[in-house]
């Protein structure tokens, strides 16, 4: 019988995923960090590396602090951090309705843009070497 997943279902899900990827990624490692005003986390990236790769799997920023400069100062120290340990790349991709200039300005190469992707949104996977 085949059900709706809650939050916490997809999280197990996800989670089984990434126990069966294990056996064939090498050098898991979470690169997850986040920046907090009065507490409150109002920027954040969620990334993971293997095979000397950093993936970004999310960048947010919260709208009312965005332009502070917390987008860049996160990417950064996620590719620092990345570099320092020894990986050589990062990938992610992003939407035309987030941030595809972002990315370009913190010298990201456009490997690849698919227009319409998601009704009018077109979708780009980007690369930059560390």
């Amino acid at each position: 019988m085949i059900k709706r997943s809650a939050e916490a279902d997809s999280k197990k899900i996800h989670k089984f995923l990434q126990e069966y990827n294990q056996q064939f990624w090498q050098e898991l490692r979470d690169y997850n960090f986040h920046i907090e005003e009065d507490n409150k986390i109002v920027a954040g990236i969620v990334a993971g590396s293997s095979f000397k790769t950093l993936e970004v799997e999310f960048l947010f920023v919260d709208k009312s602090h965005r332009g502070k400069g917390y987008g860049h100062q996160l990417l950064r120290y996620a590719e620092e951090k990345a570099k320092s340990d020894g990986l050589g790349q990062v990938l992610l991709n992003t939407y035309s309705f987030q941030a595809p200039g972002f990315y370009e300005k913190e010298g990201y190469e456009l490997l690849l843009q698919i227009e319409h992707a998601f009704g009018e949104f077109s979708q780009y996977f980007f690369r930059k070497k560390l």
